[in-house]
């Protein structure tokens, strides 16, 4: 069957270009060089003439095309198109990887592979239409499972009260952004919303490319017993920070799965990430350092290119597989006016503020145990800054309900309140 001929004759037999069109087929899908001339032909006419060309004005263009008629409806055709284009790519891409074998370059095989299945999952239709006059009953269900919710977040929490009140927890299908300069304390932040998740029955996904399984454990460890974590790296802990620490491990086999995945080489992919994230089923995945992450599309570690490439797949991903996600990148300090956060600050590509959902950020302050949270951006809440205690001998982390640094008395802290969202002492 020739489903790209077919496909053709029945978009100009039908005079309908829109199933196609919303499947998002390009002049790429198609094997044949004419037929790619043919279907390019059918969208400049539909764009300058608001209709599909005539099987005449085809002729006119290409006489000796030959467009064949289907019994078929449009949509199994466009169904049929893209499982041709699956085969194309499938069949390229294991050419290819064939090659590479004989070549002896089990990396560039895994890469190319990789590579496969981004490409078919842009060839994936993701749209899904309503309509609002014959859906309301469905939505009146929607707003009162909402009003039912009794104050409790639509979301998993993230630990940060302030944030929670503002975003309303992290929301499946949504991808949000925490950024910071060098050693401010994101990866920190993320941990501490994964325990969070994980406290209040949440199963989490913790990828890290900057630290150790065994830092991130360690850590973690540390804030669920309020220990020193510095004891417990040395191994010095006393007789009753030890029982704490006991205690906390244990109480650790009582809460759902919390699984971690650590990358030092900095090679997993997109695909390598959905790939854990289909074998553990968590309720949210959390990646700090996610620009450290290999763009299965071949662009450069880093380049703004290659973190374009993975917050658009990133977003996909959250959608597609309906988790929330949470990654960690990094400001740049050249670009902090006065060692202050912006959405500019963010370092190497505009696509984190495109693509995410809601930015949070966090900041270095005059005092070492204080940092300043800020929500910069957000779809469906307005900014806000906060700020929190850190303290790490032993671990305790607490949102302060006044401005440290302007807040006098307790005036001052109505009037701050009024402005950031903060309830006063």
């Amino acid at each position: 069957m020739d489903i790209e001929r077919l496909l053709l004759g029945k978009i100009i037999e039908s005079g309908e270009l829109g199933p196609a069109a919303e499947a998002n087929i390009t002049a790429e899908w198609f094997a044949d060089p004419e037929s790619a001339k043919v279907w390019t032909l059918i969208t400049e006419h539909k764009a300058k003439y608001q209709q599909v060309p005539s099987v005449g004005a085809v002729k006119h263009d290409y006489p000796t095309y030959r467009l064949l008629a289907s019994d078929e409806d449009l949509p199994y055709l466009v169904d049929e198109m893209r499982r041709h284009r699956h085969l194309v790519l499938q069949e390229a891409a294991i050419t290819d990887a064939a090659n590479l074998v004989i070549a002896r370059k089990p990396e560039k095989v895994t890469e190319r592979m990789h590579g496969l299945l981004a490409d078919i999952a842009k060839t994936s239709g993701t749209t899904t239409d309503i309509n609002l006059a014959a859906n309301g009953s469905d939505r009146l269900i929607h707003y009162k499972e909402l009003s039912e919710l009794d104050g409790r977040l639509r979301g998993i929490p993230t630990g940060f009260p302030a944030i929670d009140n503002a975003l309303q927890g992290a929301e499946p299908g949504q991808l949000y952004t925490f950024v910071g300069p060098p050693k401010a304390g994101k990866s920190t932040s993320v941990l501490l919303m994964a325990k969070a998740a994980n406290d209040t029955g949440y199963e989490p996904l913790f990828v890290g490319f900057e630290m150790s399984n065994k830092e991130q454990f360690e850590r973690l460890d540390a804030f669920r017993a309020g220990i020193s974590h510095a004891r417990l790296r040395n191994g010095t802990l006393t007789s009753a920070e030890w029982k704490k620490l006991e205690r906390a491990v244990k109480a650790q086999a009582n809460l759902p799965d919390f699984h971690m995945t650590q990358d030092s080489s900095s090679v997993m992919t997109l695909s390598g990430l959905r790939a854990k994230i289909e074998k553990f089923e968590p309720d949210i995945v959390y990646v700090d350092g996610v620009y450290m992450m290999t763009d299965e599309m071949g662009q450069p570690n880093g380049s703004p290119q290659a973190l374009t490439n993975i917050t658009r797949g990133m977003k996909r991903l959250a959608q597609q597989l309906e988790v929330p996600i949470i990654i960690t990148t990094q400001a740049l300090e050249s670009k902090m006016n006065g060692k202050k956060l912006s959405t500019y600050s963010i370092g190497y590509s505009s696509s984190f503020v495109q693509d995410s959902d809601a930015i949070i950020g966090v900041e270095r302050t005059d005092e070492a145990n204080i940092m300043k949270m800020k929500l910069m951006l957000a779809r469906n809440a307005q900014g806000l800054d906060v700020f929190y205690s850190w303290n790490w001998d032993p671990t305790k982390f607490e949102e302060l309900d006044y401005n440290p640094f302007e807040a006098d008395d307790e005036k001052d802290i109505d009037k701050y309140g009024d402005e950031y969202g903060w309830a006063a002492a």
